[in-house]
């Protein structure tokens, strides 16, 4: 029998929040983990989901999705004005989750 004053270690506990991307497309969904730093579009390759894009710069549009839930930080953007990212439009090759769960519509 342990210790009772032993703490407990960390492969004893709970793993860490896993970090999800949900991407909806039509009556489609899937549920991907991604890696920090990675944009929604590498997330979506990574998992062989297959989301438009073009430039992959921020500044064609090709990619534009709607965030349904959680946050994200675009790198760059020369697309989207205050009003579309206000509506929910991000662009999935500059858009960095920066919650555990994003929720995308394509």
């Amino acid at each position: 029998m342990g210790n009772p004053d032993t703490q407990p270690t960390p492969s004893d506990t709970a793993t860490a929040t896993e970090r999800v991307v949900v991407i909806r497309q039509g009556l489609r969904a899937q549920r991907l983990r991604y890696h920090a730093g990675e944009t929604l579009l590498e997330t979506a390759r990574r998992g062989n989901v297959a989301l438009d894009s073009n430039c992959e710069q921020g500044m064609c549009g090709t990619c534009m999705v709607t965030l349904l839930k959680g946050t994200v930080t675009m790198r760059h953007n020369e697309v989207l004005s205050q009003a579309d990212i206000d509506s929910g439009l991000v662009l999935a090759c500059q858009a960095v989750p920066t919650s555990d769960l994003v929720e995308i519509e394509r």
